[in-house]
């Protein structure tokens, strides 16, 4: 029986030689579905809108400074063996405060917590022309995003964190077990005890206020 490599033809362009590149897919499971018409956000290591498989993705571009590309490194890209649950951490550094605000409220709408990341590998020959997509996208994992975390460069540029857990992670929790208006509207549809939650990232409440 013949044997067939996956990535057949990254595999063939690999042993003639040629120049091959990679670049991330990653895919933001948002509450609201971002993009139209209700489709999750996609977006990929490059310039440009790019339609790989049937699917739209946008180009992260590049820093604000002109420097790079602003997704600076995914940490704990790996696989979760001997029952361990890496976390994975996506850094966005060099944003300005228009991409910040726009993470920020949707932080606080409960977009981001809980949501599924997906991350993908895509393969392209690299021509004198354009880059030429080979084969399939290649998954490489999902994990669920949880808060991130904001900090200033200098006064133009910021970096946004964002960890992730696998499904590992809850493994131990019951449903729905999580302090979260997500799960509390699951437990009990139409309670707003918890929706005030995620309004209270980096805030100091004093009580009791005399």
């Amino acid at each position: 029986m013949p044997f067939y490599p996956p990535l057949p033809s990254t595999v063939r362009a690999q042993a003639q030689k040629q120049r091959v590149d990679a670049a991330l897919f990653v895919t933001f499971g948002f509450k609201s579905l971002l993009v139209p018409p209700n489709q999750p956000l996609r977006i990929w290591e490059g310039d440009g809108l790019l339609n790989r498989e049937g699917k739209d993705w946008y180009g992260i571009g590049q820093r604000q400074d002109g420097s790079g590309n602003p997704l600076q490194s995914i940490d704990g890209l790996e696989q979760a063996i001997n029952g361990t649950a890496p976390q994975l951490t996506l850094t966005l550094n060099g944003v300005d405060a228009k991409v910040v605000n726009a993470a920020r409220k949707d932080a606080e709408a409960d977009e981001i917590e809980g949501r599924e990341l997906k991350i993908e590998i895509g393969f392209f020959l690299e021509t004198p022309a354009a880059w030429v997509p080979l084969d399939n996208l290649l998954e490489v994992g999902t994990w669920v995003m949880q808060k991130p975390s904001f900090t200033a460069q200098n006064a133009t540029l910021r970096t946004i964190k964002l960890p992730c857990e696998t499904m590992f992670a809850q493994r131990s929790r019951s449903p729905f077990g999580m302090l979260t208006d997500r799960d509390q509207q699951r437990r009990f549809p139409g309670d707003r005890a918890l929706e005030f939650i995620p309004k209270m990232i980096d805030r100091t409440v004093t009580w009791p206020e005399f």
